[in-house]
């Protein structure tokens, strides 16, 4: 095959203004910025990008205005510089449209010639996928070839994906001479303590046979699978999303397939820099990590704001010369966060974290300061602080981990169950939720882990030694609520005899068929609403 060199990204979430502030804005357009320069430097064949190259499917024009300018100049420069195009090959993540939806703002792009959107089509009855060539003039299709490359992509399946690798492999023919290449959005099982992810199961490996190259998108860390001789790639985010994902090694992937019989393959991480210091990095904003200051010996919260002061001077935090301004563009002008920790003397109603922000914030330079306070404690009020400051993903998965666990049948399959729960929350806290390809994708999930459901074969009432027999009231209540019961059904009876005979008299008409009267709604039983 002809040698192809890429570069594969993810996961951009154009769009998003981290802690409300507008450079922040920035930082997620900048960065996306580089890996354009870089792959034109590089003469790449093409960009990849595996999904959520917006940060929310409801984009602002001005999110659209300045990636359509973006994209365009990009494209202007390979023509003239090159000869030639470096098309910027996508899919759409969960992020950039809901399930099954037929238009986004993807599809806009890909209609204006600025991307090639890659949609392979899933037949839910026959279970079958079809991978048609894209087509410059409809810009629909679900396969491109670049040079003996055969790039297959999908959009994003959600809790349904796990289901779909034996329909994906059968639909993606094995081609000596070609080399297969599938972009999908999901993540491995593991990689992300917090998020659910799809396991590596024998349906997945098998996948191998007839795809090369799996490249994946959706978790913000980089890692390549298996260890050994690795086919599938996830390059992680190109900026921080969430201060968990500072742990992590994100960037990009370039890679260089060549060969004949054997391919070549040389795949080289890039990596994301903590600042802008190293230009073969992708320049990122800088997090500086305070380790936990002890504010226990304070008697008071002013203290305690002069001994925190004096502490992120030790550390280092650049100080704010009041003469200049702050050049907040500037990537190296970090976000500063730190625990403040301690059993206190005084009240925690003293505690004023915008006055000590402010304080912060006058005498260093910075772009701005998270502070946290789980590990503090009010001797007086006998109450921490704050909670336990955890993200939305880890509160929800909490959450609907626990409403599982209360159900036995559902345990064999729990992290089934909480992928699809966690994508049926997201579609329907869309503005507009399409209801009817929910409920399919829902049964069809429902049909697919149907031999996983844990079922009693017998259901026996379990009756307790402390199970008292029901008391002299308790059966008069019971005996008087079954004869209300039969006088409700007697009346039935009687309503429809008599609407059937009104009907005879009047060849048919019934004024009260309009009103579908129900007698239970005039019996008061006497149970308090």
């Amino acid at each position: 095959m002809k040698t192809v060199k890429f570069v594969h990204i993810a996961d951009l979430h154009l769009g998003k203004r981290q802690y409300n502030l507008h450079e922040r804005y920035n930082d997620y357009f900048r960065a996306f910025k580089w890996i354009l320069t870089f792959a034109f430097n590089e003469e790449v064949d093409f960009l990849l990008i595996a999904g959520d190259i917006f940060d929310h499917k409801n984009i602002g024009p001005s999110v659209l205005s300045e990636l359509f300018h973006i994209i365009r100049n990009f494209k202007d420069k390979c023509f003239e510089k090159l000869n030639r195009n470096i098309p910027l090959i996508c899919i759409e993540g969960n992020h950039d449209n809901p399930i099954y939806s037929a238009h986004s703002w993807m599809s806009f792009l890909a209609e204006l010639d600025l991307i090639v959107l890659l949609a392979g089509k899933y037949d839910k009855e026959s279970k079958t996928f079809r991978f048609d060539e894209y087509s410059d003039k409809t810009h629909r299709g679900g396969m491109i070839e670049i040079n003996d490359m055969c790039i297959y992509g999908l959009p994003y399946f959600g809790s349904f994906t796990s289901q779909l690798f034996p329909s994906i492999k059968k639909a993606i023919p094995k081609i000596d001479s070609k080399f297969n290449l599938l972009m999908m959005h999901f993540g491995i099982e593991g990689q992300d303590k917090i998020k659910t992810g799809v396991k590596l199961s024998p349906s997945l490996m098998i996948l191998h046979e007839n795809v090369d190259y799996l490249a994946l998108g959706h978790y913000h860390k980089q890692y390549t699978l298996p260890s050994e001789s690795p086919w599938i790639f996830n390059p992680g985010s190109l900026e921080t999303n969430d201060l968990s994902e500072l742990s992590f090694t994100r960037g990009a992937f370039i890679a260089e397939i060549s060969g004949k019989e054997y391919y070549q393959q040389q795949i080289t991480s890039i990596q994301c820099d903590n600042g802008d210091i190293d230009p073969t990095s992708i320049p990122n904003r800088k997090f500086v990590s305070v380790s936990s200051i002890n504010i226990e010996e304070t008697d008071n919260f002013d203290k305690s704001i002069d001994l925190i002061l004096d502490y992120l001077q030790k550390w280092g935090v650049p100080l704010h010369d009041s003469k200049s301004v702050i050049n907040k563009s500037d990537l190296n002008c970090p976000i500063v966060f730190f625990s403040i920790k301690g059993e206190i003397g005084y009240s925690r109603l003293e505690i004023d974290l915008n006055k000590l922000r402010n304080a912060i914030k006058k005498k260093f330079a910075l772009l701005d300061v998270r502070i946290f306070t789980k590990e503090l404690f009010s001797k007086i009020d006998q109450l921490q602080d704050g909670l336990d400051e955890m993200t939305i993903d880890e509160i929800e998965k909490e959450v609907i981990l626990s409403i599982i666990e209360e159900n036995s049948q559902l345990n064999p399959i729990k992290d089934e169950v909480l992928a699809l729960m966690t994508d049926t929350k997201a579609q329907l806290t869309q503005r507009r939720p399409n209801n009817s390809e929910l409920k399919e994708q829902i049964t069809e999930w429902c049909v697919a882990n149907l031999n996983g459901f844990k079922r009693p074969s017998k259901i026996e009432r379990v009756v307790t030694e402390t199970e008292e027999e029901e008391t002299e009231e308790e059966k008069e209540i019971s005996a008087k609520n079954e004869a209300l019961q039969r006088k409700i059904k007697e009346k039935q009876k009687e309503y429809e005899s008599l609407k059937a005979e009104k009907k005879e008299k009047e060849n048919g008409f019934d004024p009260f068929d309009e009103f579908n009267l129900d007698l239970d709604d005039y019996i008061d039983d006497g149970k308090e609403e």
